[in-house]
C-alpha cells in the first residue's frame, strides 16, 4: 500500500523543488536546474488538467526557458529557476485540485490573471524567505 497518492507525492515534489530553490540557489541559478525545471513542468502540465489557453502559455514559458538556457541569457536565468519555477508548480497544482478559492464562475481570462497574481505573490514570498535564509543562515 502506498504512503501518498498521487496529488500528495507532486504537492511533495513542489515543495522539494521550493526547498532546493531556498537553500541551493543562493547565488546564482545553473542551467542544469533550468533543464530539470523545463523537464519537470512538462510532467506536471501532462498530468494535471488545465485548460488550453493556460496550457499554451505555459508551453511560450518552456520555450522560452529552453531559448533562455540555449542561448546562456545568465540574468534571466532566474525566472526559470527553482523558485520560480516552483511557485508556478504549486499553483498549478492548487488549481488543478480546486483549492484556490473564488475562481469559479470566472472568465478564463480572470482565471489566468488571478493565477499569475498568486504565482507572483507566492515567488515573492519564496525570494523573500530566501534572502532571509542568505542572511541569517538558518
Amino acid at each position: 500500500m502506498p504512503l501518498l497518492n498521487s496529488y500528495q507525492a507532486a504537492f511533495g515534489g513542489v515543495l522539494v523543488v521550493i526547498i532546493f530553490g531556498i537553500i541551493v540557489e543562493k547565488h546564482y541559478v545553473s542551467r542544469s536546474t533550468i533543464f530539470s525545471n523545463i523537464l519537470s513542468l512538462i510532467l506536471l502540465m501532462a498530468s494535471i488538467r488545465i485548460p488550453s489557453v493556460l496550457l499554451l502559455a505555459l508551453i511560450i514559458y518552456l520555450a522560452l526557458g529552453s531559448l533562455v538556457m540555449k542561448l546562456k541569457v545568465k540574468f534571466l536565468y532566474p525566472a526559470f529557476g527553482a523558485r520560480a519555477y516552483g511557485s508556478l508548480a504549486l499553483v498549478l497544482l492548487l488549481h488543478s485540485k480546486a483549492f484556490i478559492p473564488g475562481l469559479e464562475g470566472r472568465g478564463l481570462r480572470e482565471i489566468i490573471l488571478i493565477l499569475c497574481i498568486l504565482w507572483i505573490l507566492l515567488m515573492a514570498v519564496v525570494h523573500f524567505i530566501g534572502n532571509l535564509y542568505m542572511k541569517w543562515r538558518w
